[in-house]
């Protein structure tokens, strides 16, 4: 083992310093740093009080300097209350004070140590669309936020200049204004959320920080439950930071880590929020872990197992004072006894120095032993070449199609570098030094460099399977742009299910049910298997009965699965299948006595991309949603292969129902894109000949797309509605409408995916690659990476002049959780939809009042088109 491991360790287990071999004598040991900021009562009555953020920010404190925990010393803890607290010597939280406290542990942490910052109060949005985001410190007012709170800028800031890569942040407020009619920023990780705390790499905006992570009681939206003497987060964070998270292995190892911490309140947060909360929200709440889950560094020691780890630390200390066992293995033992690893050798190198110590085992059996162990982690010259190639020739693709230029070198740094980072190991020196120079070496030296790189981690679990490569290739192109990756084998069916709008299985979408810790039915897919036979809306699955084996032969004897309390992702993977091959479910409903079995043939299962405005009574869609005035309406969800086919039968229905079309409204928003054929298809549909889009590769010629004459549908007004969430496929189409003036768009400012992904297969998986841009009719620039991201910039799509509508955060939930809705197929003795609260569509309106405005109008001839 490394001293940088065994100095990694000094950070946060202070306590045992005087009795580590070899590693001790490293220059300052690392020292952890403490910010709590806890907020009850604001002076300003418009702010929303919480009862218990003082109290919580007091529980860590206790926790934080009790020796038997942290042992965080007096002069590296800051405590910002509300009120006053003589005996933690607590400082007012204003404005100024937690600046100050961010700006101390931005300047005197070092990188190895541990940085602790909890915020425990509220927020608040900035602006008239709450589009930015601020803390409200005890001085703060809400009408004067923007000037007295404390902005995300501000903290940013501060903690750009964060060397710590051991930084775990706890957030337990909500950022809704007063009566909770203003809500915060969507959490969307692709636009880095809580990047103040985050941070980023540097090379790409998307890329947190390392050694990030940040907790959060909620996403901000909402705001987290309160026991009667504590939050819920801060419950379960002390419980879980005083040992209860202490699992990891097959023994308490006496320190909860981040990743044990992270699995405890997976665990723990759901149960007591279905517990104590009131409402059908409160029961559902969703913590978050940003930034960090797979980290594995140390936040508290776990006293009930210290003494047993010390008192074997001893003896091992002893047998190296006494000759018995070398330095090195001193070392090695020392790292393995003080900290559960995760990989099973070290696991079972550390059993071996546990009998070592205890005196079940001699020097002698415990060294072959360990022989033995070490000899199983070798792997041979011949795999590690075999991993370095593969990463060579998709290192090879990627720089002969990329959208750029890129040095092969630098993206083999940047695969060697993830892969140690992916695995939580210290790159050797050896290592690092020939990665100072890999800009100037050839493919063969490359080569051997990575296979190096694979020799040197060995044989290892977390690298079986593909992983290796996975990782590599994957940390190695999240340096170039948002949309280029490798799509590893386990990812590539959801993937697909996306862009190619279908998969085998039975047809539904699933949750959880919180209540039974099972699995409920959201709702089937129209014309699925378990669509017609007969599995309804709000069914809970007990159990799913595996009949046949994953090759589709049938089992002896049926497994049965309880659903009670197995993971989604692990749910799904039984229900699916061989297409042919039958499952069965078993489900409880309400208003039947007893459960119901359903027996259900697998089969291809087609998602529905082509939604109309409400659902028929035979489940299908209607989309007249103005049969007066003859005005249609079509949601597009995203651009699969058969999108232009359903599309295609939709407007042909219209045309030939008796009741004609007179306008249709062709709504985009919250369509992140997909097919590029799908969307110039589609665009093809609504517009004469002409150009539609024009694809700009690095490499090669551009590329046209026209439009022709036959086929299309050009006499009536259109509207086409995009906001934010509307990307890609949805620029195009919306671009090309709005250049060709055949429909005047609505709504809000496109989200500006102007980049074409190729897909390649490659090892089982794919690789999906950005090779070109793609430009509208009019010769301008869709793709907002090409420029600063300004609002002035030119990029992605802007409503006409005049039809500009933009909704607020609320509104925006409202109307994307009012979509999820009317897809779903409810029961038809079902009052879920009268249960519903109104929803008013500001934007949808918008384009009724425009299209009925034309209609009515319009001459006797041929209708205009639009703009």
């Amino acid at each position: 083992m490394t001293k940088a491991i065994c100095a990694a360790l000094l950070g946060t287990w202070v306590a045992w310093a005087a009795v580590r071999p070899a590693c001790a004598a490293e220059t300052q040991p690392s020292k952890p740093f403490v910010v709590l900021v806890g907020i009850s009562e604001y002076a300003d009555k418009e702010i929303k009080p919480r009862p218990h953020a003082e109290d919580d920010a007091k529980a860590l404190y206790d926790l934080f300097t009790n020796k038997d925990y942290l042992g965080v010393d007096a002069d590296h803890v800051r405590l910002l209350l509300g009120g006053k607290d003589e005996q933690r010597k607590s400082q007012p939280a204003t404005r100024e004070n937690i600046l100050k406290a961010l700006h101390w542990i931005a300047t005197e942490a070092k990188r190895d140590d541990l940085v602790i910052f909890a915020f425990l109060g509220q927020g608040a949005p900035i602006g008239d669309l709450g589009d930015r985001l601020c803390y409200l410190a005890s001085d703060s007012t809400f009408k004067e936020r923007a000037k007295n709170g404390i902005a995300t800028g501000d903290i940013a800031q501060e903690l750009d200049k964060l060397k710590s890569q051991r930084f775990c942040t706890f957030l337990d407020l909500s950022f809704r204004g007063p009566g909770g009619k203003e809500i915060a920023a969507e959490l969307n990780l692709e636009n880095n959320p809580y990047k103040e705390f985050l941070g980023s790499e540097g090379k790409e905006e998307h890329t947190a920080a390392p050694g990030r992570v940040v907790f959060l009681a909620t996403s901000g939206r909402t705001q987290s439950i309160d026991l009667d003497k504590q939050g819920l987060l801060t419950r379960v964070v002390v419980d879980g930071l005083k040992g209860a998270a202490d699992k990891e292995g097959y023994e308490p190892d006496g320190l909860v880590t981040v990743d044990e911490l992270t699995e405890y309140m997976d665990k723990q947060i759901p149960e007591l929020a279905h517990k104590h909360g009131k409402t059908k929200d409160e029961k559902e709440q969703l913590h978050y872990v940003l930034g960090g889950r797979a980290s594995h560094f140390v936040l508290t020691h776990n006293p009930a197992v210290a003494a047993k780890v010390k008192e074997r630390l001893d003896k091992l200390a002893q047998l190296a004072k006494d000759k018995k066992i070398s330095a090195d293995l001193a070392e090695e033992g020392h790292t393995l006894l003080s900290q559960m690893p995760k990989l099973e050798s070290q696991r079972s190198l550390r059993k071996e120095y546990q009998q070592l110590v205890d005196g079940s085992t001699t020097v002698d059996k415990f060294t072959e032993k360990r022989d033995l162990i070490l000899d199983g982690t070798k792997l041979k010259r011949s795999a590690a070449l075999a991993y370095a190639r593969k990463v060579i020739e998709a290192v090879q693709t990627i720089r002969d199609g990329y959208v750029k230029e890129v040095n092969q070198g630098e993206m083999v740094a940047w695969a060697v570098r993830g892969l140690y980072r992916r695995v939580d190991e210290k790159i050797p020196q050896d290592i690092a030094d020939r990665l100072a120079n890999v800009k100037d070496l050839k493919a063969a030296d490359l080569t051997v460099l990575l296979a190096d790189v694979r020799e040197k981690l060995g044989k290892r679990e977390d690298l079986d399977n593909h992983k290796d490569i996975d990782y590599s290739l994957q940390q190695m192109l999240r340096h170039l742009d948002p949309y280029t990756t490798y799509i590893d084998p386990e990812t590539l069916s959801r993937f697909e299910q996306d862009t190619r709008g279908e998969f085998t299985g039975i047809g539904i979408q699933i949750r959880k049910d919180f209540d039974r810790d099972m699995l409920m039915v959201v709702s089937p897919i129209k014309g699925s298997p378990a669509y017609k036979a007969g599995l309804q809306a709000g069914d809970v699955i007990t159990a799913i009965t595996l009949l046949v084996d994953n090759a589709g032969k049938p089992l002896d004897k049926p497994e049965v699965i309880s659903t009670k309390g197995l993971p989604l992702s692990d749910a799904v993977k039984k229900i699916q299948g061989l297409p042919g091959s039958k499952v069965k479910v078993t489900v409880e409903r309400t208003g039947e006595m007893k459960p119901l079995d359903f027996e259900i043939k697998r089969g291809k299962v087609e998602l529905e991309t082509v939604l109309g405005i409400s659902r028929k009574p035979n489940d299908d869609w209607d989309f007249m949603i103005d049969p007066t005035s003859k005005i249609a309406y079509i949601r597009l969800t995203s651009f699969a292969r058969n999108s232009f086919r359903d599309m295609s039968k939709v407007l042909k229905e219209l045309k030939a129902d008796k009741r004609g079309i007179q306008g249709l409204i062709l709504d985009l928003r919250f369509n992140p894109g997909g097919l590029l054929d799908s969307a110039v298809k589609i665009s093809d549909l609504y517009i004469d000949d002409g150009l539609i889009v024009t694809i700009k590769p690095r490499v090669g010629r551009e590329q046209s797309y026209p439009g022709e004459h036959d086929g299309s549908y050009l006499d009536f007004p259109m509207v086409c509605l995009v906001n934010g969430g509307s990307a890609s496929g949805s620029e195009i189409v919306s671009a090309c409408l709005q250049d060709h003036h055949r429909a005047i768009i609505m709504g809000e400012r496109s989200y500006g995916k102007g980049s074409v992904q190729n897909i390649q297969p490659f090892e089982g998986g794919e690789l999906k690659m950005t090779t070109a841009s793609f430009w509208r009719p009019n010769g301008k620039n869709l793709n907002k990476l090409s420029t600063a991201g300004r609002e002035e910039d030119e990029w992605g799509v802007t409503p006409d002049k005049g039809y500009v509508l933009k909704l607020s955060r609320k509104e925006r939930d409202d109307l994307e959780h009012y979509q999820r809705e009317q897809e779903i197929i409810h029961r038809h003795d079902s009052d879920t939809k009268e249960n519903e609260p109104e929803f008013k569509d500001r934007q949808l309106e918008m384009a009724l009042g425009y299209l009925r405005g034309q209609i009515k109008t319009a001459s006797a001839g041929p209708a205009k088109k639009a703009g």
